[in-house]
C-alpha cells in the first residue's frame, strides 16, 4: 500500500497505522476509515468518517462511538480525526495534516518503506517499522 497519512509517507506498507487489532487508513481527501482485524475477516467499521453500514454505532456530540457486544470500544470525532479508546485500553491517535499524535507522540514527516505495519500501536507502547502480528485478518484495499 502506498498512501501519505498525515505529513507521514507509507510506501509498500502492508497497514500503515495499527491501532491494536485496527487499521487505520486515510484517503485522498483526508478521511478515515477503520479495519478491524481481530478476527478470521477483516471488518470495515468506519468508511470515510462515517459508520461504516451494520456496524453498531452511537451519536455524540463530536461524532460516534463504535459499539460491538454492548459494549462502547472506542469513540472518533471526524472533525479532529480523532480515536479514543473507551475500553480497548490504548492511547488517544489523532491525525492532522502535519503528524500523527499517539498519546503524547508526535510523530511527523516521516518516511515508511517495505515494512509490515508503519506504526503500530499497543496498550504496551508504540512500534515502527514492525512486523504483521500474527493471527491478523488480512487487509486487502
Amino acid at each position: 500500500m502506498n498512501l501519505k497519512m498525515g505529513s507521514q509517507i507509507f510506501s509498500e506498507v502492508k497497514i500503515p497505522l495499527l491501532w491494536g487489532e485496527r487499521a487505520i487508513i486515510q484517503d485522498k481527501k483526508n478521511r478515515l476509515s477503520v479495519i478491524n482485524l481481530s478476527g478470521k475477516k477483516a471488518r470495515i467499521e468506519i468508511l470515510a468518517d462515517a459508520p461504516a453500514k451494520g456496524i453498531d454505532f452511537e451519536p455524540t456530540f463530536s461524532g460516534f462511538k463504535i459499539i460491538e457486544n454492548r459494549e462502547a470500544l472506542y469513540l472518533y470525532d471526524p472533525s479532529q480525526k480523532r480515536l479514543e479508546s473507551l475500553s480497548l485500553g490504548l492511547p488517544v491517535c489523532e491525525v492532522s495534516p502535519s503528524g500523527i499524535r499517539i498519546g503524547t507522540n508526535q510523530f511527523s514527516h516521516n518516511y515508511f518503506g517495505a515494512v509490515g505495519v508503519g506504526i503500530a500501536v499497543t496498550p504496551e507502547g508504540i512500534a515502527m517499522g514492525a512486523p504483521l502480528p500474527i493471527g491478523l485478518a488480512q487487509l486487502v484495499v
